[in-house]
């Protein structure tokens, strides 16, 4: 739990993905997972979760699914421009993302 944070976006799903962001939004992702990888996961499971933080959210608020190998009951949901999420699940150090919220209510109802 001490280790830092990795980012994965092999598993980005089709209309989810950094292409489909504005280049604000892009550069924000960026600039906020950069300081997020300075902390381990047990310092970052301190910050607020619209900060550098996160919380978990049941997969059914969501309104899209994952494929079948990538269900998860929950899914971990970061912020990146405002408060836009992009969520995933971890495994071990590395979190993947899934999907990131190019605008508001297009991933779950806010």
């Amino acid at each position: 739990m001490s280790g830092h944070p990795v980012l994965c976006l092999r598993h980005l799903q089709a209309g989810w993905g950094v292409g489909e962001l504005t280049d604000a939004q892009c550069r924000e992702f960026l600039v906020k997972w950069e300081k997020r990888a300075k902390l381990t996961w047990k310092e970052l499971v301190q910050h607020p979760k619209h900060g550098l933080g996160s919380e978990f959210l049941p997969s059914g608020k969501f309104k899209t699914s994952a494929p079948e190998e990538l269900e998860r009951d929950r899914y971990m949901v970061f912020r990146h421009e405002g408060n836009l999420p992009f969520a995933g699940f971890r495994a071990g150090d590395t979190f993947h993302v899934l999907w990131i919220e190019r605008q508001y209510n297009d991933l779950y109802d806010h």
